[in-house]
Protein backbone atom coordinates (compact mmCIF):
# COMPACT_ATOMS: atom_id res chain seq x y z
CA UNK A 1 0.00 0.00 0.00
CA UNK A 2 2.57 2.10 0.55
CA UNK A 3 3.39 2.53 -3.51
CA UNK A 4 0.03 3.40 -4.15
CA UNK A 5 -0.55 7.39 -4.69
CA UNK A 6 -2.65 9.22 -2.55
CA UNK A 7 -5.34 11.24 -4.32
CA UNK A 8 -3.69 13.89 -2.07
CA UNK A 9 -0.59 13.37 -4.35
CA UNK A 10 -2.39 12.98 -7.51
CA UNK A 11 -4.15 16.70 -6.63
CA UNK A 12 -0.86 18.05 -5.41
CA UNK A 13 -2.06 18.75 -2.41
CA UNK A 14 -1.11 18.29 1.28
CA UNK A 15 -3.90 16.49 3.66
CA UNK A 16 -4.76 20.10 5.29
CA UNK A 17 -5.23 21.72 1.80
CA UNK A 18 -7.54 19.27 0.54
CA UNK A 19 -9.64 19.43 3.93
CA UNK A 20 -9.61 22.90 3.35
CA UNK A 21 -11.22 23.03 0.25
CA UNK A 22 -13.32 20.10 0.84
CA UNK A 23 -14.70 21.72 4.27
CA UNK A 24 -13.67 19.23 6.00
CA UNK A 25 -11.45 18.17 9.22
CA UNK A 26 -7.99 17.21 8.47
CA UNK A 27 -8.75 13.51 10.54
CA UNK A 28 -11.81 13.35 8.30
CA UNK A 29 -9.66 13.53 5.69
CA UNK A 30 -7.28 10.88 6.68
CA UNK A 31 -9.48 8.52 7.61
CA UNK A 32 -11.30 8.62 4.24
CA UNK A 33 -8.01 8.26 2.62
CA UNK A 34 -7.21 4.96 4.32
CA UNK A 35 -10.38 3.63 3.60
CA UNK A 36 -11.66 4.14 7.22
CA UNK A 37 -14.58 6.41 6.30
CA UNK A 38 -16.52 7.98 3.56
CA UNK A 39 -16.83 11.79 2.85
CA UNK A 40 -20.00 13.78 2.94
CA UNK A 41 -21.59 14.32 0.09
CA UNK A 42 -20.67 17.94 -0.83
CA UNK A 43 -17.02 17.22 -0.26
CA UNK A 44 -17.51 13.54 -2.78
CA UNK A 45 -18.70 15.73 -5.45
CA UNK A 46 -16.29 18.40 -5.29
CA UNK A 47 -13.79 15.26 -5.09
CA UNK A 48 -14.90 14.15 -7.78
CA UNK A 49 -15.03 17.09 -9.78
CA UNK A 50 -11.55 18.00 -8.96
CA UNK A 51 -10.34 14.48 -9.88
CA UNK A 52 -11.85 14.87 -13.24
CA UNK A 53 -10.45 18.17 -14.37
CA UNK A 54 -6.96 16.82 -13.18
CA UNK A 55 -7.58 13.71 -15.56
CA UNK A 56 -8.78 15.78 -18.53
CA UNK A 57 -5.68 18.10 -17.81
CA UNK A 58 -3.88 14.46 -17.69
CA UNK A 59 -5.30 13.53 -21.08
CA UNK A 60 -4.76 16.71 -22.41
CA UNK A 61 -1.06 16.66 -21.83
CA UNK A 62 -0.24 13.55 -23.20
CA UNK A 63 -2.36 14.90 -26.42
CA UNK A 64 -0.01 17.31 -26.47
CA UNK A 65 3.19 14.73 -26.07
CA UNK A 66 1.83 12.69 -28.70
CA UNK A 67 1.31 15.50 -31.24
CA UNK A 68 4.63 16.86 -30.28
CA UNK A 69 6.08 13.73 -31.51
CA UNK A 70 3.95 13.59 -34.76
CA UNK A 71 5.04 16.75 -35.85
CA UNK A 72 8.62 16.18 -35.11
CA UNK A 73 8.10 12.76 -37.25
CA UNK A 74 7.07 14.87 -40.18
CA UNK A 75 9.36 18.13 -39.66
CA UNK A 76 11.45 15.28 -39.68
CA UNK A 77 10.60 13.27 -43.02
CA UNK A 78 9.76 17.40 -44.34
CA UNK A 79 13.75 18.20 -43.75
CA UNK A 80 14.66 14.49 -44.93
CA UNK A 81 12.80 15.19 -48.27
CA UNK A 82 14.17 18.74 -48.59
CA UNK A 83 18.04 17.33 -48.22
CA UNK A 84 17.10 14.54 -50.78
CA UNK A 85 15.56 17.35 -53.29
CA UNK A 86 18.70 19.59 -52.56
CA UNK A 87 20.92 16.64 -53.35
CA UNK A 88 19.07 15.66 -56.41
CA UNK A 89 19.36 19.56 -57.50
CA UNK A 90 23.08 19.98 -56.86
CA UNK A 91 23.64 17.00 -58.93
CA UNK A 92 22.13 18.60 -61.80
CA UNK A 93 23.21 21.80 -61.29
CA UNK A 94 26.93 20.12 -61.64
CA UNK A 95 26.50 18.43 -64.95
CA UNK A 96 24.85 21.79 -66.30
CA UNK A 97 28.09 23.35 -65.05
CA UNK A 98 30.45 20.17 -66.34
CA UNK A 99 28.61 20.48 -69.80
CA UNK A 100 29.16 24.19 -69.91
CA UNK A 101 32.90 23.99 -69.23
CA UNK A 102 33.13 21.65 -71.85
CA UNK A 103 30.96 23.84 -74.63
CA UNK A 104 33.54 26.49 -73.47
CA UNK A 105 36.36 24.24 -73.56
CA UNK A 106 35.08 22.84 -77.30
CA UNK A 107 34.27 27.16 -78.44
CA UNK A 108 37.81 28.09 -77.19
CA UNK A 109 39.58 25.47 -79.01
CA UNK A 110 37.61 26.22 -82.50
CA UNK A 111 38.27 29.64 -82.16
CA UNK A 112 41.96 28.83 -81.76
CA UNK A 113 42.14 25.96 -84.55
CA UNK A 114 39.70 28.75 -87.10
CA UNK A 115 42.46 31.17 -86.05
CA UNK A 116 45.70 28.82 -87.15
CA UNK A 117 43.76 27.91 -89.98
CA UNK A 118 43.53 31.50 -91.20
CA UNK A 119 47.03 32.62 -90.59
CA UNK A 120 48.87 29.66 -91.24
CA UNK A 121 47.55 28.26 -94.77
CA UNK A 122 47.44 29.00 -98.30
CA UNK A 123 44.58 30.89 -99.98
CA UNK A 124 44.50 27.26 -101.82
CA UNK A 125 44.21 25.08 -99.12
CA UNK A 126 41.68 27.22 -96.82
CA UNK A 127 37.78 26.00 -97.67
CA UNK A 128 35.90 29.38 -96.93
CA UNK A 129 32.70 27.54 -96.70
CA UNK A 130 33.93 25.17 -94.17
CA UNK A 131 35.31 27.75 -91.78
CA UNK A 132 32.13 30.21 -92.10
CA UNK A 133 30.60 26.92 -90.64
CA UNK A 134 32.95 26.00 -87.69
CA UNK A 135 33.26 29.84 -86.72
CA UNK A 136 28.93 29.85 -86.67
CA UNK A 137 28.87 26.70 -84.81
CA UNK A 138 31.66 28.41 -82.64
CA UNK A 139 29.85 31.53 -81.90
CA UNK A 140 26.23 29.49 -81.24
CA UNK A 141 27.99 27.55 -78.49
CA UNK A 142 29.56 30.40 -77.48
CA UNK A 143 26.47 32.28 -76.86
CA UNK A 144 24.99 29.74 -75.26
CA UNK A 145 27.22 28.51 -72.85
CA UNK A 146 28.48 32.44 -72.11
CA UNK A 147 30.15 33.26 -68.83
CA UNK A 148 26.98 34.66 -67.42
CA UNK A 149 25.09 31.32 -67.54
CA UNK A 150 28.41 29.44 -65.88
CA UNK A 151 28.68 31.88 -63.25
CA UNK A 152 24.46 31.94 -62.63
CA UNK A 153 24.73 28.16 -62.28
CA UNK A 154 27.75 28.55 -59.91
CA UNK A 155 26.07 30.68 -57.55
CA UNK A 156 23.16 28.44 -57.46
CA UNK A 157 25.53 25.51 -56.74
CA UNK A 158 26.78 27.65 -53.65
CA UNK A 159 23.54 28.29 -52.48
CA UNK A 160 22.70 24.84 -52.53
CA UNK A 161 25.37 23.40 -50.83
CA UNK A 162 24.69 26.24 -48.23
CA UNK A 163 20.87 25.27 -48.01
CA UNK A 164 21.96 21.77 -47.25
CA UNK A 165 24.18 22.51 -44.56
CA UNK A 166 20.84 24.30 -42.88
CA UNK A 167 18.96 21.12 -43.31
CA UNK A 168 21.66 18.88 -41.78
CA UNK A 169 21.61 20.90 -38.76
CA UNK A 170 18.11 21.11 -38.63
CA UNK A 171 17.88 17.54 -38.81
CA UNK A 172 20.92 17.20 -36.30
CA UNK A 173 19.17 19.84 -33.76
CA UNK A 174 15.81 17.59 -34.02
CA UNK A 175 17.77 14.54 -33.46
CA UNK A 176 19.51 16.36 -30.06
CA UNK A 177 15.81 17.56 -29.49
CA UNK A 178 14.03 13.98 -29.56
CA UNK A 179 16.95 12.37 -27.38
CA UNK A 180 16.66 14.87 -24.76
CA UNK A 181 13.30 14.85 -24.65
CA UNK A 182 13.75 10.95 -24.30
Amino acid sequence: MKNEVTISELLGLSQMEISILLKINRSQWSMYESRKRGLPVDATLLLSEMLRHVQNENDKELKKQELSTQQEAKKKETLEKLLNENDYQQQTIERKIEKIEKNRAFVVARFQLLDFLNNHTNKNEKHPELLQRMKDKAEDKAGQNDMATLITNQIKQEVLKYEAEILKNALEDLDKESLSAN
